[in-house]
C-alpha cells in the first residue's frame, strides 16, 4: 500500500482517459503481475495476471505506469512491466516532459549493446588520463598534450584555450577524447565520479556549441570530428544508461537529443566528405546512432543512406587490390585497423554491415609491401615514421607474412614477392626476405608513388621514391610535418619538398580535371634487374613526365626521367637525403657527388646524360619523421633545360668504400645500356628502358 499524494493521483484517475494520456507505448505486464486500484485515497491490490498481457499505457506516475486494462484504468509497480514503443521516437518527444519520463525507463530497460571503441588505450592509462582530468588536468593526444580547466561548468570551450598552433590539439579536444577517457576508466573501476564528469564535459561543450540556433564553429563540426564524437558519446550513453544511479530524465532526453542532431547533420548532404576517409568515419558514425536506436523515426533512411554511401566510398578509395588510394601508406594502415574493427563491432550486435565491406580482408596482403626492412613505412604523403610494433592491425598473428614482415623475419611466415604494384599507385621493390649471410634490415627497399585520386592527403609527389639499404634511409620523403597552419606544413606539401621532377618554381598541377592523370604503369623483374615505370601528366603545360626505375639487385639503381614538354622550360630533379649523410667526394660541378654517414654507409649520384647547360646543385632540405620535428638535411638537385629533358641518374650504395669510378652509356633498341665500373671490382650492366610513356 502506498498512501503519498493520494489527492493528486485520484485526481489524475478520474479523467484519465479524457485528459492527457501519452501517445505510441505499450506494456508488457508478466503472468503473477499484481494490479493496483485506488479505493478512496488508498491504493490496494486489484488483481493478479494469469497470463502475460500488452496493455495501452496511459501514464507514467511515480514508480508506477497507468495502463488501459479490460475497460478500464489500473496502476502497475513500472519495474514489473516492459514497455514498448508502439510509434517511433522524434525529436518532439524528448522534450516533452512526460514522454521524457517514458524515454529514460525504455532506455534503461532496452537490450545493451557492445560499444565502438574508436581510440584504444590500455587499462591503466585510461584510469590515470580520468584522475588527471578530475584535477582539472585534461589530457590531449596531440602537443602539448594537456589542458587546463579549472571548472568545466565555466569552461569556454572558444574563449580559454591556450595558443596553440596544433590543429590535431583542437580536433581531438572536440571530439571529446576526454570523454572516451573517463568512460574508459569508469569501465574498468565503476567510479561513478569519471561517469559524472564525462557528462558534464558533455553538457558543457552541447551547450557551447548547438547545431542550431548559432555559430556552427568549423573546428567542433569538422567533417571527421563530429564523426568520433559520435562514437564516443555512445560508448558514454551506454556506460551512463547501465550504471547503478539515479537517471535524470532531462540528461537521458538531451543526449539522444545531441545523438539525433549528430546523426540529422551526418546525413545532410552538404555536409558530407565523398572521395575521402572523412566520409568513411561520417558513413561509420550515422550507421551506428541508426542502428544503436532503431527507434529513432529517422533510423531507417539514416542506415540507408549511410550503408549506400559506404559502399560507395570503399568502392572509390579501394582499389580492387586492396590498395588505399588516399595517396598516403599510414591511412592505408589506419582506415583498415578502424574498419576491421567496426566489422567486429558490428558482427558482436548483430548489425549488418554492406557487402562492400568485405574488399577490407584484402588490406593486409598489400600492407605487407609498405613494410619497409627497419618496420617503418615509407614517409609518403600524410604518413609518419614511427615504429609500426605488433599491434599495427588487429590480430596480426592471422596474417603471418605481414607478422614476418612487422618482427623483422622472426615471427609468422617468409613472403615469396619481392616487388609489387600496388593499386598502381605504388611500386614497391626489395632485395630480399631473408639473406642466409646479411640482416633482415639491411634489405634494399625502393617505393615509387604516382597517383591523383582527389585532394586527401595528397602532396605534390608524384613519381617521388624512398630508397632505403644497409639499415637505413638514404633518399627520404620530407613526411608530413603535422596538421598545423605553419610554414613547415606548407612547405612539406610542396613539390620542392619531394623526390620528383618539376619545372623551375611550379608547383604541379593538381586540379580536379588533374585526377586520374599519373599513376604505376608496371613493375616486373627481367634480365635480373627489377623495372618501375610510372607516368604522370600533373607536372603540367601539356607535359608528361615518365619515371623508370631499374634496380640490379646490388644495391645499384638508375633512375631515368622524361620530360616532353609542348615549349622548352627548365625542370628541376630533387633527391632529398636522410639525415647524418655528409658529402665526401666528388663536386656538383662534376655531377658526380658521394655521401657518407659515421658508420660509412654510402650513397653516390652520378648524372649521365648531361647536356652542356646542364646544373647540380647541393640545397638545404628538411625532413618530418615525427610530427612537429623539422630536422635539417641535403638534397642533390639537377636542372635541365628543353622540350624534351632527360635525367639519367645513377645511385650506388655502398660500405666497403668502394666508389663507381667510371660509366658508360649506350642506346640501341629502345634500352639504354648502362655499365659502371667499381673502384677494384669489376664491370656491371642495367638496362633501362627509355621510350616514352603516354599511357596512365
Amino acid at each position: 500500500m502506498e498512501h503519498s499524494h493520494a489527492k493528486q493521483i485520484v485526481a489524475q484517475l478520474r479523467g484519465s482517459l479524457s485528459g492527457k494520456a501519452s501517445d505510441g507505448w505499450d506494456v508488457v505486464v508478466s503472468a503473477g503481475t499484481m494490479c493496483y486500484q485506488w479505493k478512496g485515497r488508498r491504493m490496494v491490490s486489484d488483481s493478479r495476471l494469469e497470463t502475460t498481457e500488452t496493455v495501452r499505457l496511459i501514464r507514467p506516475y511515480g514508480r508506477y505506469y497507468i495502463v488501459h486494462r479490460e475497460g478500464r484504468e489500473a496502476l502497475v509497480r513500472a519495474t514489473d512491466v516492459m514497455l514498448l514503443m508502439t510509434e517511433p521516437l522524434s525529436k518532439i518527444k524528448l522534450t516533452d516532459k512526460m514522454e521524457r519520463l517514458l524515454v529514460r525507463d525504455y532506455m534503461k530497460q532496452k537490450r545493451t549493446f557492445a560499444s565502438y571503441h574508436y581510440e584504444q588505450i590500455r587499462d591503466e592509462q585510461a584510469v590515470h588520463f580520468a584522475e588527471e582530468t578530475l584535477s582539472g588536468r585534461w589530457y590531449i593526444p596531440s602537443l602539448p598534450h594537456t589542458l587546463a580547466v579549472r571548472d568545466v561548468r565555466t569552461f569556454d570551450w572558444n574563449k580559454m584555450l591556450p595558443p596553440v598552433n596544433n590543429n590535431s590539439f583542437l580536433f581531438q579536444l572536440h571530439y571529446l577524447t576526454t570523454v572516451n577517457q573517463l568512460t574508459h576508466a569508469y569501465e574498468v573501476t565503476q567510479d561513478e565520479r569519471y561517469l559524472h564528469y564525462a557528462h558534464q564535459i558533455i553538457d558543457s561543450w552541447q551547450s557551447h556549441h548547438p547545431l542550431h540556433g548559432g555559430p556552427r564553429g568549423r573546428v567542433a563540426y569538422h567533417a571527421h570530428g563530429t564523426a568520433i564524437r559520435v562514437f564516443h558519446i555512445l560508448r558514454f550513453f551506454e556506460a551512463y544508461r547501465q550504471a547503478p544511479i539515479h537517471h535524470d530524465a532531462r540528461v537521458t532526453c538531451r543526449l539522444l537529443h545531441l545523438l539525433y542532431e549528430h546523426a540529422t547533420l551526418l546525413a545532410t548532404p552538404t555536409f558530407y566528405r565523398p572521395l575521402h576517409n572523412h566520409g568513411l568515419f561520417q558513413d561509420m558514425a550515422l550507421f551506428a546512432i541508426a542502428s544503436c536506436f532503431p527507434e529513432f523515426d529517422r533510423s531507417a533512411d539514416w542506415r540507408r543512406i549511410a550503408r549506400a554511401r559506404l559502399n560507395k566510398q570503399l568502392d572509390i578509395c579501394l582499389s580492387e587490390d586492396g590498395t588505399h588510394l588516399e595517396h598516403s601508406p599510414g591511412y592505408h594502415v589506419y582506415v583498415y585497423h578502424t574498419l576491421s574493427r567496426f566489422r567486429d563491432w558490428a558482427d558482436l550486435n548483430g548489425f549488418t554491415l554492406p557487402e562492400g565491406i568485405g574488399r577490407i580482408d584484402r588490406m593486409p596482403k598489400r600492407l605487407l609491401h609498405f613494410i619497409k626492412p627497419n618496420q617503418t613505412l615509407p614517409i609518403v604523403g600524410d604518413t609518419g615514421g614511427q615504429l609500426r610494433g605488433s599491434r599495427l592491425i588487429p590480430r596480426i598473428e592471422t596474417f603471418p607474412e605481414l607478422a614476418f614482415a612487422m618482427s623483422g623475419g622472426t615471427q609468422g611466415q617468409c613472403p615469396e614477392e619481392l616487388l609489387a604494384n600496388l593499386g598502381s599507385q605504388y611500386a614497391v621493390m626489395r632485395e630480399y626476405w631473408h639473406h642466409a649471410k646479411r640482416p633482415f634490415r639491411d634489405a634494399t627497399y625502393i617505393l615509387m608513388t604516382a597517383g591523383y585520386h582527389g585532394g586527401a592527403h595528397k602532396h605534390a609527389d608524384d613519381l617521388s621514391l624512398e630508397l632505403y639499404g644497409l639499415g637505413r634511409d638514404f633518399i627520404v620523403e620530407t613526411g608530413r610535418y603535422g596538421y598545423v597552419d605553419g610554414p613547415e606544413r606548407a612547405q612539406a606539401l610542396r613539390v620542392a619538398a619531394h623526390n620528383t621532377v618539376h619545372r623551375l618554381g611550379e608547383e604541379l598541377d593538381l586540379s580536379i580535371e588533374r585526377i586520374g592523370e599519373s599513376g604505376i604503369l608496371e613493375v616486373k623483374e627481367a634480365r635480373k634487374q627489377m623495372t618501375a615505370t610510372g607516368v604522370s601528366r600533373l607536372i603540367g603545360k601539356g607535359a608528361i613526365h615518365t619515371r623508370h626505375v631499374v634496380y640490379d639487385k646490388a644495391r645499384t639503381l638508375v633512375v631515368f626521367d622524361r620530360i616532353v614538354a609542348p615549349e622548352a622550360d627548365l625542370f628541376v630533379q630533387r633527391f632529398h637525403l636522410a639525415p647524418g649523410l655528409d658529402l665526401v667526394s666528388g663536386t656538383p660541378e662534376e655531377h658526380n657527388v658521394r655521401f657518407k654517414d659515421a658508420s660509412n654507409r654510402a650513397i653516390q649520384f652520378i648524372q649521365l646524360l648531361k647536356s652542356e647547360e646542364a646544373y647540380m646543385a647541393l640545397e638545404p632540405s628538411h625532413v618530418s619523421m615525427r610530427d612537429l620535428e623539422w630536422t635539417p638535411r641535403q638534397q642533390v638537385v639537377s636542372i635541365e633545360h628543353g622540350s624534351e629533358v632527360r635525367f639519367l641518374t645513377l645511385i650506388r650504395l655502398d660500405r666497403t668504400g668502394k666508389r663507381v669510378v667510371d660509366t658508360k652509356v649506350e642506346e640501341r633498341d629502345g634500352m639504354y645500356i648502362v655499365s659502371y665500373w667499381i673502384e677494384n671490382g669489376g664491370k656491371h650492366v642495367i638496362h633501362v628502358p627509355c621510350e616514352e610513356s603516354r599511357d596512365v
